[in-house]
């Protein structure tokens, strides 16, 4: 891969993910707040609301508008235990091993981007058009032949392409499948 983004860049790209990634999982804790409150204002039955807002210290308005919140944002189940971590590992058990340089370029493109709900619909057409993308843009991945990883994204169905995504973004890309011949070589090589 090249080096072309001075190393201030990339902690400033770094540094924006980083915050993006902040400013969504606050937005998830105060959708599970919200929830919780419109949970406490049910139960409660009639003078819910004011109840509520005595109990939290605050106004109705604000109980309203977490109600609001709460239901402009499903809340969806949560699955018990680990089960989603383990579907996640069966998915990616099932993954056809790619070389361990196309791991490597796939988890580079996926830590410069920004992954949220869009990419519920077709994530790997998505994945694969950005690393497309990526070989012609002047990124890092500028002069890859990044076709052949792409057209192998593309065979993964939601599931499997959400497990790599995962993967990567918990720095758990050991557990991605390497090719077997290309275990022990150095990327981009065909040399141990």
């Amino acid at each position: 891969m090249s080096t072309n983004t001075p190393e201030w860049l990339q902690a400033v790209q770094e540094a924006d993910i980083e915050a993006d990634l902040l400013r969504d999982k606050a937005e998830q804790v105060a959708v599970r707040r919200a929830h919780a409150i419109w949970r406490g204002v049910q139960e409660t039955g009639p003078g819910g609301r004011d109840a509520a807002a005595a109990q939290l210290g605050t106004t109705v308005r604000a109980v309203d508008k977490a109600i609001a919140r709460a239901k402009a944002n499903p809340q969806y189940s949560h699955l018990p235990g680990n089960l989603l971590e383990r579907l996640f590992d069966l998915e990616i058990a099932d993954l056809k091993p790619l070389p361990a340089d196309w791991w490597t370029a796939i988890a580079h493109l996926v830590r410069g981007t920004i992954i949220d709900s869009i990419w519920l619909d077709a994530p790997a057409e998505l994945l694969a058009a950005d690393l497309e993308e990526a070989a012609l843009d002047g990124s890092d991945l500028q002069g890859w032949d990044t076709a052949p990883i792409a057209a192998a994204v593309r065979t993964w169905n939601r599931t499997q392409t959400l497990a790599v995504l995962e993967a990567i973004r918990q720095d758990a890309t050991d557990t991605l499948p390497v090719a077997e011949a290309d275990q022990n070589t150095e990327p981009g090589t065909d040399q141990p």
